[in-house]
């Protein structure tokens, strides 16, 4: 049975993104320079995948060129944008998300990519997925938007699905990068009034509470993917990446996620 705090955080997540998707979702899956939702014209859009599907093979080729191209998974695929440029470079690809307005999107707009197919993984885990399934994983922009908590079992389900001596990319800011929550909630307790006397561990917890209420609203209200931005230290990520059974080959600085912070692209393989 599935712990109910993540299903709850899952299924809240879901519909926020859901949601996301039926509003703007072009403009929520890239957003503009300052991290702001923009408007795009599709071609453009769609422009930019290509461009990032070519920089990844690119990389791909110089990290891992005998690696398989039979099967590859793009993880949290939006509406395809990224999908549909590489599916050019592989015999099969799946695109994986967690939104039914944004897998519902990624069929219709990619109808015409016959080696591609979508579907809906709204679970915290990728059981669907045999072990071993693909050969290669595409992952980026996508987790900084879970708590770390979230993210970090994805990371080993990810390597899990991972075929032996395949070769996984995922993105994610570094600790540099600011958790807005835990800075909300750790902040000292200023002001007069009772609060000052209370517990800190009883402080943290309402205020956990008030900023995901806050945080999910302004999300829906706004359409503003900037309230969620999580990070997993390079460490912590090495660390993770072993105890999953991987083994990080390459880790490149990169700021997909945008100015603020340092990020980091990680290459890993599944060990035997």
């Amino acid at each position: 049975m599935e712990n109910n705090r993540t299903v709850r955080f899952l299924n809240r997540f879901e519909r926020s993104w859901d949601l996301l998707g039926k509003k703007n979702s072009l403009g929520a899956i890239l957003t503009g320079d300052e991290g702001g939702i923009r408007e795009w014209n599709l071609e453009e859009f769609l422009a930019t995948g290509r461009s990032d599907a070519q920089r990844f093979i690119a990389d791909l080729e110089r990290i891992a060129p005998g690696v398989s191209r039979a099967r590859a998974l793009d993880f949290g695929c939006g509406v395809g944008r990224v999908t549909r440029a590489l599916a050019a470079y592989f015999d099969r690809i799946v695109g994986a998300d967690i939104a039914p307005s944004m897998v519902s999107q990624a069929r219709r707009l990619n109808g015409d990519i016959t080696n591609a197919s979508f579907i809906l993984n709204p679970a915290p885990h990728l059981r669907q997925f045999q072990p071993g399934s693909f050969d290669v994983i595409y992952c980026r922009l996508v987790l900084q938007h879970l708590r770390p908590r979230r993210s970090r079992r994805y990371i080993t389900e990810l390597i899990h699905v991972l075929a032996p001596h395949g070769i996984m990319m995922v993105q994610i800011p570094g600790d540099d990068c600011v958790d807005s929550e835990e800075a909300f909630c750790n902040a000292p307790v200023t002001g007069s009034g009772l609060k000052r006397y209370a517990p800190m561990p009883l402080v943290r917890a309402y205020r956990r509470l008030k900023y995901r209420l806050i945080v999910d609203y302004a999300l829906l209200e706004s359409n503003d993917p900037r309230m969620h931005m999580f990070a997993i230290s390079k460490e912590e990520m090495t660390r993770l990446i072993r105890k999953s059974g991987g083994e990080a080959v390459v880790v490149t600085p990169d700021q997909s996620h945008g100015p603020r912070g340092q990020g980091f692209e990680y290459w890993v393989t599944r060990r035997a």
